[in-house]
């Protein structure tokens, strides 16, 4: 497809898209696994950047839309679609998984400095799962809790100072959270944010150990002793110390429960040996329902008294939106397929189209606190541009950003009549219409 030469201005944002994704590195980890010596007209960096910038688009995420973008800025010639849907490959997933993983270790994050109550901490890791359905006929692969259906569970854990994940993979639908959260050294010097997904006292022993903090609501029916009470109260206040919880839960009244419980659990899993551990439980009162707020937590109430256990818990509200970003904006509750690597691929490109997106916004922040004079104006950026509304803007102009990206990296952009012309032919050209069924008479 014949070609024209053109030369966009210059542009900050696309210099940290390439720097975050350099075009060597993606050819290098292409030709590792084979999959440009067998395809032809495979070009890496073309797809990789098609497929991220395509999902931020937000308008067609089809693999016939996917494939036009590739033509148009691939400088390729007519390329058939059972060629384009044939890519979509085992070594394609590990190529794009290698690529996620090497970007959610090594990006730069923007601003990382975490304030006020936050600061003690090396870092805010808040971690959640999500499902995403499938077409039923998906069911082999990607088995959900309900009969018959179809299902993909996102396992993620997000940094609250940089909004990018830490951690991103995926399983069926059935696959229970806390399985797939590892414990170990990463946890030193972070507040981990946990849901009922991950209530496991084990768990808590085990962030306990590796030097870091934790805050978890507990269940319902979670029935501890109490063995110390630490807020006294005036008055004739029910003392909690050497009662259960729910003996007495009831019939408290006061605003704040913060009291230490022990814990019993196996040592080490399936051991069936227990041991004992004392933490910190603390209730909030909802005056509106009547019920208190309850949480488990390893932070010492020195620092941080029972409302403050509350608002920290509430950070966990980030992970939501995180998650209605990469369902609503990259399109994940868009998976219109049933083979499961190209349901792999497409959920690894929208994790890769969030990451993008993040780039984006702290180029964009560091390029407003420029032109306002101070390169010290990171905070009142963060403001003025907020994630979100950022990762919208690139929705509506994801496909001039990657026009200048390709036009930058060498590319020339198509010739438009002949784009056109390919896209618009019918690849089935030799199937009878219904008009000239009707025009003939033909119709048994």
């Amino acid at each position: 497809m014949a070609a024209v030469s053109y030369k966009p201005p210059d542009s900050v944002i696309v210099d940290r898209i390439k720097r975050a994704f350099p075009t060597d590195e993606l050819r290098e980890r292409a030709r590792a696994t084979n999959l440009v010596q067998r395809e032809r007209k495979f070009d890496t960096v073309a797809l990789f950047y098609t497929l991220s910038l395509g999902f931020a688009a937000g308008s067609d995420r089809s693999i016939q839309a996917f494939l036009e973008r590739f033509v148009e800025m691939a400088d390729c010639d007519e390329l058939a679609y059972p060629t384009f849907h044939g890519w979509f490959s085992p070594a394609f997933v590990t190529l794009l998984r290698e690529i996620l993983d090497d970007a959610i270790e090594n990006l730069e994050p923007g601003q990382t400095d975490l304030s006020g109550r936050l600061e003690r901490f090396r870092d805010v890791l808040i971690v959640d799962a999500s499902i995403v359905s499938l077409y039923q006929d998906a069911t082999d692969v990607y088995a959900a809790t309900g009969e018959d259906q179809a299902g993909v569970k996102l396992h993620l854990t997000e940094s609250l100072s940089t909004g990018l994940p830490t951690r991103f993979q995926t399983t069926d639908a059935k696959t229970q959270e806390r399985s797939q959260l590892p414990t170990g050294e990463w946890v030193a010097g972070a507040l981990i944010l946990l849901d009922l997904g991950f209530y496991d006292f084990w768990l808590f022993d085990r962030i306990d150990q590796n030097d870091g903090w934790f805050v978890s609501r507990i269940k319902d029916d979670a029935n501890f002793e109490i063995v110390e009470e630490l807020r006294t109260w005036r008055g004739n206040s029910i003392p909690l110390e050497g009662e259960s919880l729910q003996d007495v839960l009831d019939d408290l009244q006061r605003q704040e429960i913060d009291a230490r419980i022990t814990l019993s659990f196996d040592r080490k899993r399936g051991s069936g040996v227990s041991t004992t551990r004392t933490f910190r439980l603390v209730g909030v009162l909802n005056e509106d329902s009547g019920e208190y707020h309850l949480y488990l937590t390893n932070l010492a109430r020195d620092n941080y008294h029972a409302p403050d256990i509350a608002q920290l818990y509430r950070a966990r509200w980030e992970i939501e939106l995180l998650f209605k970003e990469l369902k609503s904006r990259f399109g994940l509750d868009e998976i219109n397929t049933t083979d499961p690597y190209i349901i792999e691929a497409l959920i690894i490109v929208a994790a890769l189209s969030l990451l993008m997106s993040r780039v984006i916004v702290d180029e964009l922040r560091r390029l407003d606190a420029k032109r306002q004079g101070s390169d010290d104006d990171a905070a009142a950026s963060s403001t003025r541009l907020p994630r979100r509304r950022c990762s919208h803007a690139l929705e509506r102009h994801a496909h001039l950003v990657q026009l200048y990206l390709m036009v930058d990296l060498g590319y020339e952009m198509p010739d438009l009549d002949e784009l056109l012309l390919w896209s618009s032919r019918d690849p089935n050209p030799h199937r009878a219409r219904l008009r000239e069924q009707v025009e003939s008479g033909e119709f048994w």
